[in-house]
Order: structure tokens, then C-alpha cells, then sequence
């Protein structure tokens, strides 16, 4: 029997027409309104864009009629750098130049000088916060520029540049040497310039004040792609960079942005520089609150939603009476849903009559049947879910209280390891003492953890220096303590029995570390031991012999270097049937000779990607690359070169790096590189 649709004839006769009619009436009055306050937006954004570009050329203007005397003055200054003071540029990354900046009446601090090498590094500068940075990182267009004046070899002086960390304008210069190997560049602030950057700055948080819909009207000069503000307070949106490239072609891009209670709009125009140098353009940003306008077409809305709840009451009263045969129905069927939730199942419904509620009530009574059943099962579980419980909060307090016993382990082995360190520093010499000995020398020492398997040795027995660099098996605590064996055999060695002869004391230190540890079974290959470096230096012979195990010796000599490899045995290790041989290598040491004598833990180090080494031959390259440097310089290139190639990749292995410079008549004391690069770091 078909079924009798109560609601369905009230809603399609009655309330459906009313409330289609209003909706269409609503739908046009919002439509109209939006295209009024669109248009009038629209209309204030051109007028404040021809406004900006406007006050923008007439600044360049300005800019430029401040510029012309000072380009004169800078190159005056600069002709007399380039031709008079560094017309020879052997030293010209050591000159002192606020001295030479004294001799050419330069009473100014503002006025800074700068010596650029043709890497793009600042080798030398007034400004000792831009020492070493590389300006060939800043942009292509700032690399190409530089580049340029290499290559033409003559003055220029651009256009004012907006700093962006000091938010002022400043004027360069740039002018290469006669040989072409640096440029000099000349850097000054103008007090004109920073009164028409505060008149910007006056001008553009004016503008608001006078559109109650503004919130803020911003200005960016852009250079490679990227945005830098002129008012510091109003940073770019880094969200907003992406649409940069659709700015650059359509000269504008519209955002919408709603937060919490506010509806903001950025609008961005695009303003190209007539003459781009490093910036390629300006970027307008004008931010727009359409919060008042979008109140104002919400009450619009407001008032059509009115109409329509009108409408409905007066629908509702219309057929209220013709709704009473389903009231009675559907206030049993409340009270049969309150006794469900208050647990009682046996209620069920009487289904009367042949519409819709009859088929609610009939399917609402098969649902309660359902619900208990289900019911019935649920309280089985959780019987069954409650024991379940129980037995897992007796493994979790099992779990804390073994959780608690391993980390008082964890703090006991952590205070000894901190223990066996301060033993292990104290039987290392201090790298102080090897300046008693050479001037100029260092120690790089970068342990993996909080003990080192690699270790350094000295001692001097009369005119003869021995020096020891070694690599225990492992690292951490195992490393530890086979250093601590080590540097207890050279101490007996060396300082008692007065030992000196590289080769001998090698071979000396593998039967020593072999008695040591007793071993017992020959029968088998052994892995606990060390490779090494010893050198003995002869100060009256200017002589130096090498034995190395398993481990290089690297001479800086005329900018050069020159590796002399060691035996292919390791210390302490076992070969079956093999004597092991360590032989000497004796060198004739020449004045300003560099010694480097290391571990293999620099080499080994993978790169962020961890696919390559960083090897022994961009080892030897590195050595090159900053021979010209002071040695005290070292460790600090070390270590940045260290954590640039490893990046987020970690250590694999201690690091140990020693080197001193030969010379027999350098006797001026100079500060640790050990405590430069402590301090460094």
C-alpha cells in the first residue's frame, strides 16, 4: 500500500515557493552590493599605486642628485687607494686599513673600506664584521657585477644600495687594482639620503590614516626573487613569495587572508626599475580590512534571513493543525527513547496507522532489539577488557621500575666515563707546551665522545723532539683505555730509557701493548691496537725521521705538499707467520716547512648525503688552499670545513689534527690554537 507523505505535500505547496522566492530576492541584492564595493576598492588601489609611483621616482630623483658629488669624492678616494697605497698588493690583506684611511683625511667612521679577492671574499676591512664573508653569495646579480669589474678594470659607482640589515641606504664603489687580483671597494652613508628614507617610511604609514578601510600600504625593493622591506616593522609574508613570478607578469596579485575575526586583503602591484642594476623592481603591498564592508552585506543577509524566519513561523502556524495526527505519535516515541536511555529495553512502541511514523516506530522497535542484544555482548567484553586492564598495569609497573634501574645504570657508567676522561686529559700533554718548542703549531682535537681512542704525545730530550699522533682501535671507552696503554709505554720509553729513534720505539710499543694484554692464542688474527705517527725532530741537524704505522706524515713545503706513507702493520695487532718490519724515513727539514700529523677521523667523514668521503686527497687540497694562512688560522678553517661537509650527517670518528711550522730562530710565544678554536666554537 502506498504510503501517505505528510511533509512532502506541506513543503513542495506551501514552504518551498516562500522560501526559493526570498533566496532568489537575497541572492541579487548581495550580488549588487559586492560589485559597488568591489568597484570602489578597485578604484582606490589604482589611485594609491599611481600615488606610491609617483613619491617612489621622485625619491630616485632625489637620490641621484645626492649621489652625483659624492660619486666624485669616492672616486677621488678610490684613484688614490688603487694608484698610491696599493699599487703593490703583496700585503695588502694585512695592511691595516683604518691606518691608510688616517693618511688619506678620512675623519668619517662611516666611510668604510673593503678589499675583495677575486673569489668575491672579503680578505680585508674597516668593518670587521664582514671579514671572509663571500660576496659571491649574496645574488647572481651582485656575483655578475663584481665579475665585471675585473674584467673592464675600472671605477663605478652605482646607484644608493638599501641595506637590509641596517635599513639605510648606502653608496659603493668599486675599483680593481692595477695587477687585478682585488677590488677595492669603498662603502658611505649619507644623512640626506637617511632623511628621505624617514620621509618614506612617514609617507607610507600616512596613507592609511586617511582610508578608514587601510590598514597598512607597504613598499619591498626586489632583488633575485626576493623581497626586502623598506619599513622593518611590516616584514614580507613568506606565504605570499610564491605568487612573486605571477606578480612580475600581470603587474598585480590579489590574496585573500581570513583570520579569526578579521577578513584582510593583499593586493600587490608590481613597480619594474627603469634602470635595474642588482634590484630589479619594487613591490607595492596595500593590506585592506573588508571586515566593515563584509559586516555590511552580512546584515544585508541578515535581513533576508529575517524574511525568510518570518515566513517560516507563519508556514508553521498555517499548518500547525493539520501537523497534530503526527504529534502523538512522536511523543510516544520520546518517551520510549528516555526509558532506552535510562536502560530499560523491554518498552517497544505501538505501531499505529500506515504513513511515515508508523515506519519509524515499526523500525524503531526492531532497533531497541538490536541495542539489547549488542548490550548483552558489550558487558561481556568488558568483563573480559577489565581483567585484560588489570594484567597491563601490573607489566607497566614492572616497566617503570625497570625503566628506573636502567637509568641509574645509565648515570653510574656516565660518571665513571667522566672520570676516566679526566685521567685520560691528564696524561695527554697540554698543547700549550708544544709552542715551547715551535712557535707557531696547533692541535685540532674534536673527540667522538666524551673519551678519544686518538691521542697526541711529545717530549724533548735535549736538541731531539719526538712526536707521536695515534689512533686506538675503536673510540669511547675502548679507545680510551688502549690510549692510556699507549701513552704509559712512550712515557717509559722516551723519557726513561731515552729512546728516540721513530722505528724503534714503534717496534718497541707493539711488544709492549702485546705483553700488556697478554695474549696467549697465536693462533689467531687480533684486531686491539693503534696506527701511528712518530716523528723525531733533530734541532741541530734540521733533520726529521719518520715511522709511521699504517698512518702518513703530510710536509707543507713552497705551498706543496709532500706525503711520506708509513709501514702497512698496525700496532698490537696479530699476523700469523708475519714479522712485522717498521722502517724510518729521514727528511732535511728546510725553514718554514709545515708538519701535519693526523688521524684518520677528518678523512673518514661522510658528507650530508652520506655518499662520499671526505678523502685524503681533498685532504691535501684543504692543506694548499690555507697555506698562505697563519697557523694559528688552522683549526678554526678545520673545523668550519669539518661541519660545512658533514652538515647534519653525525661524526663517525675522533679527530685529531697536529701540525707545527719548523723554524729554529722563532721563539715569540703565541696564543693556543687549541684555544682558538675552543673559544670559536
Amino acid at each position: 500500500m502506498k504510503l501517505n507523505s505528510i511533509y512532502k505535500q506541506l513543503i513542495i505547496n506551501i514552504v518551498l515557493p516562500v522560501i526559493l522566492v526570498l533566496l532568489i530576492v537575497g541572492f541579487f541584492s548581495y550580488k549588487n552590493t559586492k560589485q559597488i564595493l568591489d568597484l570602489h576598492n578597485k578604484t582606490e588601489r589604482i589611485f594609491i599605486y599611481d600615488e606610491i609611483k609617483s613619491f617612489v621616482e621622485l625619491q630616485f630623483v632625489a637620490l641621484s642628485i645626492i649621489e652625483e658629488p659624492l660619486s666624485q669624492k669616492m672616486e677621488e678616494y678610490s684613484n688614490n687607494l688603487v694608484n698610491n697605497f696599493f699599487s703593490n698588493t703583496y700585503d695588502i690583506e694585512n695592511v691595516n686599513l683604518d691606518d691608510v684611511r688616517k693618511k688619506m683625511g678620512i675623519e668619517d667612521k662611516s666611510i668604510d673600506l673593503y678589499i675583495i679577492n677575486r673569489n668575491g671574499i672579503v680578505v680585508n676591512t674597516t668593518f670587521r664584521e664582514d671579514l671572509y664573508i663571500n660576496f659571491f653569495n649574496f645574488s647572481d646579480a651582485h656575483k655578475q657585477y663584481l665579475l665585471n669589474i675585473f674584467k673592464q678594470g675600472e671605477f663605478d659607482s652605482p646607484k644608493f644600495f638599501f641595506e637590509n640589515k641596517t635599513k639605510r641606504y648606502k653608496k659603493y664603489s668599486y675599483q680593481p687594482t692595477k695587477d687585478g687580483k682585488y677590488i677595492v671597494e669603498i662603502g658611505l652613508y649619507s644623512k640626506q639620503a637617511d632623511k628621505l628614507y624617514e620621509y618614506m617610511i612617514e609617507h607610507l604609514e600616512d596613507i592609511p590614516l586617511k582610508k578608514p578601510n587601510l590598514i597598512s600600504v607597504d613598499l619591498f625593493f626586489l632583488a633575485e626573487g626576493k623581497p626586502y622591506p623598506v619599513n622593518l616593522k611590516h616584514q614580507f609574508i613568506q606565504e605570499h613569495l610564491s605568487y612573486i613570478p605571477e606578480l612580475k607578469k600581470d603587474s598585480i596579485v590579489t590574496v585573500k587572508c581570513e583570520k579569526d575575526t578579521s577578513n584582510i586583503n593583499y593586493t600587490y602591484l608590481y613597480l619594474p626599475d627603469s634602470n635595474p642594476q642588482i634590484f630589479s623592481g619594487n613591490i607595492i603591498r596595500i593590506a585592506n580590512d573588508k571586515t566593515v564592508q563584509l559586516h555590511f552585506i552580512k546584515k544585508e543577509k541578515t535581513k533576508i534571513l529575517l524574511l525568510l524566519l518570518m515566513s517560516v513561523i507563519f508556514v508553521f502556524l498555517l499548518i500547525y493543525f493539520r501537523a497534530k495526527i503526527i504529534v502523538n505519535p512522536i511523543r510516544e516515541l520520546i518517551d520510549k527513547t528516555k526509558n532506552i536511555a535510562g536502560g530499560d529495553y523491554s518498552k517497544r512502541v505501538v505501531v499505529t496507522g500506515n504513513n511515515e511514523i508508523a515506519v519509524l516506530s515499526d523500525n524503531f522497535n526492531k532497533m531497541v532489539d538490536k541495542i539489547e542484544e549488542r548490550n548483552n555482548r558489550i558487558e561481556e567484553q568488558s568483563e573480559f577488557l577489565y581483567q585484560v586492564n588489570r594484567k597491563l598495569n601490573d607489566a607497566y609497573k614492572l616497566l617503570e621500575h625497570q625503566k628506573k634501574i636502567i637509568e641509574n645504570k645509565r648515570d653510574d657508567l656516565t660518571a665513571s666515563i667522566n672520570y676516566a676522561h679526566r685521567i685520560q686529559d691528564s696524561l695527554i700533554p697540554d698543547a700549550s707546551d708544544l709552542k715551547n718548542i715551535f712557535d707557531e703549531s696547533f692541535v685540532y682535537f674534536l673527540p667522538l665522545d666524551i673519551v678519544s681512542g686518538d691521542f697526541y704525545w711529545f717530549s724533548r730530550i735535549n736538541n731531539k723532539v719526538v712526536i707521536v699522533v695515534a689512533d686506538c682501535t675503536g673510540h669511547g671507552v675502548p679507545g680510551a683505555f688502549m690510549s692510556i696503554i699507549g701513552i704509559t709505554i712512550l712515557q717509559h720509553l722516551v723519557n726513561n730509557e731515552r729512546i728516540d729513534d721513530p722505528a724503534l720505539i714503534l717496534s718497541r710499543l707493539d711488544s709492549g701493548i702485546n705483553d700488556l694484554l697478554a695474549f696467549n692464542n697465536f693462533s689467531e688474527q687480533r684486531f686491539e691496537g693503534m696506527d701511528a705517527t712518530v716523528c723525531m725532530i733533530d734541532l741541530e741537524s734540521d733533520e726529521l725521521k719518520f715511522s709511521g704505522a699504517q698512518r702518513p706524515v703530510v710536509i707543507m713545503r713552497d705551498g706543496k705538499p709532500e706525503s711520506y706513507e708509513g709501514s702497512i702493520y698496525s700496532i698490537g695487532e696479530y699476523y700469523d707467520n708475519v714479522q712485522k718490519v717498521f722502517t724510518n724515513t729521514t727528511i732535511e727539514l728546510k725553514e718554514e716547512d709545515i708538519i701535519y700529523m693526523f688521524t684518520d677521523g677528518y678523512t673518514s667523514q661522510f658528507n650530508e648525503q652520506q655518499q662520499k668521503k671526505f678523502n685524503s686527497r681533498r685532504f691535501k687540497k684543504l692543506l694548499s688552499d690555507i697555506n698562505y694562512r697563519p697557523l694559528k688560522q688552522h683549526p678554526i678553517i678545520f673545523h668550519r670545513t669539518f661541519e660545512a661537509w658533514k652538515g647534519e650527517t653525525p661524526q663517525v670518528d675522533d679527530v685529531l689534527i697536529v701540525g707545527f711550522k719548523y723554524s729554529k730562530n722563532s721563539n715569540e710565544r703565541r696564543i693556543s690554537a687549541k684555544d682558538i678554536i675552543e673559544e670559536d666554537i
